[in-house]
């Protein structure tokens, strides 16, 4: 998975480091294994049935990681219909600790319905959005409309197409009813 290394989480470049100052390859990618695996025990006896039925590893772990995704969703969503109070106070929490991984593609979807679900984000954030297009394009209206405050040209941007359509389209039908 891309850009987990970029935050300082072991991957292939890591792995490859491994392998070659390493004496016993096995022994290098079960220590792996062993630190960055899933570290919820209930799923850790899956591991050797998984293997045995020529379940591949990375498999597993990116089905647990798309269930934990829809999860996390599900929760924050949830959670948008708390106390406005406590509701912030836990998303800014979140916001905090996962927004270094919103580059990460698996995981940005958790990341945009934060973001989304908050009331006031901040500036820090915002602008860091702006400054990459493709997540600004990925935002959810509710955050670009804290984008365009301060961002009039955006907003100009988002707007111009649509009344440009819009236009063109009751010239049309105009015109349509004009002619005999």
């Amino acid at each position: 998975m891309s850009g987990l290394e970029e935050v300082g989480i072991p991957g292939k470049e890591y792995l490859r480091e491994a392998l070659t100052n390493c004496a016993d390859p096995l022994k290098a990618i079960e220590d792996f294994q062993t630190e960055n695996g899933i570290l919820l025990p209930s799923l850790r006896p899956m591991l050797p049935l998984l293997d045995r039925h020529g379940v591949p590893r990375q498999e597993f772990h990116l089905s647990v990681l798309e269930e934990l995704k829809d999860t996390l969703i599900a929760t924050i969503e949830k959670l948008s219909q708390n106390d406005p109070r406590e509701r912030e106070r836990k998303l800014k929490e979140l916001l905090q600790k996962s927004f270094i991984l919103i580059n990460v593609p698996k995981i940005k979807p958790v990341v945009l319905c934060i973001l989304k679900n908050m009331d006031r984000v901040e500036d820090r954030y915002l602008k860091h959005l702006v400054s990459n297009r493709q997540l600004y394009q990925e935002c959810d209206v509710q955050v670009k409309r804290q984008i365009w405050q301060d961002n009039q040209s955006l907003f100009g941007d988002e707007v111009s197409p649509l009344l440009t359509q819009y236009i063109k389209e009751k010239e049309e039908l105009l015109f349509k009813h004009s002619d005999p």
